[in-house]
């Protein structure tokens, strides 16, 4: 369910033990960012990263709004600015995955902006009450977005960089 291209196992499964690595099974690399120009290679055994269509991207973002929680409401004072960060959400996964709704049991790769310096997948936003834009990591906004209080108080007591998956 919550699992972008870069991300092993999901950060909402506290004390859990981690899955058993599987050594033949290799991630994808992703592009440096957007405007670098570089592309993602579609490695053998993976399936073409295949874009939501803009009627499927309101679709899924409505269907998201659903299940976003009410914290998330709060700091998002309009419904548009919500939505935008859903709609960059949406495309930047491919239309056959879901970190939202999908199942826990597959992987969902992230295809859109990555962090120059580690990799990490991650949206351009004008936080709530900021006026410039600014890199978010894409797993921590999904946290702050759709994670129930007890998980998200414990996310929050870790340092602010990606959440280790």
């Amino acid at each position: 369910m919550f699992q972008c291209r870069i991300c092993s196992e999901n950060p909402f499964n506290f004390g859990d033990p981690p899955p058993k690595a599987d050594k033949d099974k290799k991630k994808p690399r992703g592009r440096a960012s957007r405007s670098s120009g570089s592309r993602r290679s579609v490695r053998s055994g993976e399936e073409p990263h295949v874009g939501r269509t803009d009627a499927e991207v309101q679709a899924t973002v409505q269907a998201w709004l659903k299940y976003v929680h009410p914290r998330a409401r709060e700091v998002f004072t309009t419904q548009d600015s919500l939505e935008e960060v859903l709609e960059q959400i949406a495309k930047g996964t491919d239309r056959t995955g879901d970190p939202v709704l999908g199942p826990d049991d597959k992987d969902v790769y992230w295809h859109g902006d990555v962090t120059k310096d580690d990799s990490e997948a991650a949206i351009r936003m004008v936080k709530p009450g900021d006026s410039e834009t600014t890199v978010t990591y894409v797993n921590r906004i999904l946290a702050f977005l759709f994670a129930e209080d007890e998980s998200f108080n414990k996310l929050q007591r870790l340092p602010k960089v990606p959440f280790t998956m």
